[in-house]
């Protein structure tokens, strides 16, 4: 087996100012993302877990954790007594992180489908520390990234609705998650004026405003970050 992959980094070059990513065929016959980095190429995959690895024979930690949980209920009649120890908590922070860089793919790919999916499954990986983590300082390290995951969950599924044309779906997508995120801020003491100038809540009026006004007047183009612009 020829390990060498000069040959492919001569024939892909890397380019400082872009984030240059592409879906390729593996030799398993599953498709993959690579990246081109300045040192070479970061390979994922597509599904399930980026790495590929099944932590505790599961497809996932969150297939994992779901399956511990629900085996407590069935037991105890509770999961009260489950409980995230520190390694735990190591595992599902590699986890996060690894569904984060592929959300970027999957973004830049313009995949938008695949990228609620990595979302939906973060925010629920926090659920599980949020409920089952006695660390308070933890919880609060992943609870301020929140917001932010709201917001590309319904930045994927706007956009995904926009490229169908249905833009009212994109308006319902939108306005939900501004509601979620005004009621996670309230419910953690936030004032009016703190909720207004949340970043998440900022850019999701805007583009709900931009949407609209795109909506009545027709659109040509969709962009990446989620502009619309009419040719």
């Amino acid at each position: 087996m020829d390990s060498d992959i000069s040959r492919i980094l001569r024939s892909w070059e890397y380019q400082p100012d872009s984030l240059i990513i592409r879906k390729i065929a593996g030799d398993d016959g599953r498709e993959k993302i690579q990246i081109r980095i300045n040192l070479g190429i970061l390979q994922m995959e597509t599904d399930f877990r980026p790495d590929g690895k099944t932590p505790h024979s599961a497809k996932s930690l969150l297939e994992y954790y779901t399956s511990l949980i629900e085996e407590f209920k069935e037991r105890d009649g509770t999961a009260e007594n489950f409980m995230l120890v520190q390694t735990d908590m190591k595992e599902l922070d590699d986890e996060l992180m690894q569904y984060y860089h592929r959300r970027i793919c999957f973004f830049a790919l313009g995949d938008y489908t695949c990228a609620k999916r990595d979302a939906e499954h973060n925010l629920k990986l926090m659920d599980i520390i949020k409920n089952y983590c006695k660390d308070k300082d933890y919880i609060e390290s992943h609870e301020q990234f929140r917001p932010f995951v709201m917001m590309e969950r319904a930045r994927a599924a706007g956009l995904e609705s926009i490229n169908k044309g249905n833009y009212a779906d994109a308006m319902k997508h939108i306005g939900d998650a501004i509601d979620t995120i005004e009621k996670f801020y309230r419910e953690r003491g936030a004032d009016d004026e703190e909720i207004q100038k949340s970043p998440e809540l900022v850019i999701l009026r805007k583009w709900r405003s931009q949407v609209h006004q795109d909506w009545e007047g027709g659109v040509t183009e969709v962009t990446e970050d989620g502009d619309s612009r009419s040719l």
